[in-house]
């Protein structure tokens, strides 16, 4: 019995290593995606800062003294991110003016690099007036790599009024396209009618110049029953004539052959004589 509760005993104190060793694998593991969590959380922070001192820079010097600066030979920051930067500042105030206030959003991090952006506005109020969104790309040695810069409009800020009105300009101008298009091809199909005029006179003088020579073709059609009627009469007579003939003879007692019938008379009487 003693023996038994030993031999538990031993088994339960295996079964708590193990466990124990798998806890610590699965804590060392976690404790690996804990710190590069951490890291990754860190750089953000740093990446953040980095793009509030572009932006403060922006707002609190002016273009030309950026570029005074450069042709001096001074740099902010880097040779190559100064260029980079420069361009995208010059693109801002060549299309509204100076830099009046920036607002730097939460940076994120996306296929291995970190990204930050800033709102330029050429109001005193970051949410108002003109704006540009300047992007800023950044490497895992949080080294500035790249920047763009492209229009930016708050839709959430826009009144219900604005998106309205913006909505019904899309469908003006949906419909005069469609109509448009529609009178277009109303006006084709219209002169098709003037293509298929010019042809139809063509086919019309060349039927009338096919038919012309046939026209008189029905003529001896014609005269066909005519000539049969004719010949039906002949021969009608000559039979009546053989007849007389015959009867004559007999009534003299001579042959047919011996005179001849020259003309046949209906007398105004019935009686024969």
């Amino acid at each position: 019995m003693k023996k038994l509760k030993h031999l538990l005993l031993v088994l339960v104190c295996v079964t708590l290593a193990a466990f124990a060793m798998t806890g610590c694998e699965k804590t060392s593991s976690q404790k690996e995606d804990e710190a590069q969590s951490e890291i990754e959380a860190q750089n953000i922070k740093d990446v953040t800062s980095f793009t509030k001192n572009f932006a403060n820079l922006m707002t609190k010097y002016t273009y030309e003294d950026f570029e005074t600066a450069q042709e001096s030979g001074n740099t902010i920051v880097s040779v190559t991110f100064d260029n980079d930067w420069g361009v995208r500042w010059k693109q801002f105030v060549d299309e509204y003016g100076e830099v009046a206030s920036a607002k730097v959003l939460d940076a994120t991090k996306s296929d291995g690099l970190y990204s930050d952006q800033i709102i330029l506005s050429n109001s005193s109020n970051a949410d108002e007036g003109n704006q540009m969104i300047l992007t800023i790309k950044y490497n895992d040695q949080l080294t500035a790599v790249s920047t763009t810069i492209g229009e930016y409009s708050d839709d959430s800020k826009e009144t219900v009024g604005s998106k309205m009105e913006t909505a019904g300009i899309n469908t003006a101008t949906g419909l005069i396209v469609v109509f448009v298009i529609l009178v277009f091809l109303s006006f084709v199909i219209y002169c098709f009618r003037f293509i298929g005029g010019s042809e139809k006179p063509q086919n019309k003088d060349k039927t009338a110049k096919q038919a012309a020579p046939a026209a008189p073709a029905p003529a001896p059609a014609a005269a066909a029953p005519a000539e049969s009627t004719e010949a039906e009469e002949l021969a009608d007579q000559e039979e009546l004539v053989a007849v007389i003939a015959a009867a004559i003879a007999a009534s003299e007692g001579t042959s047919p052959e011996g005179f001849r019938v020259r003309s046949i008379k209906r007398l105004r009487s019935n009686k024969w004589r």
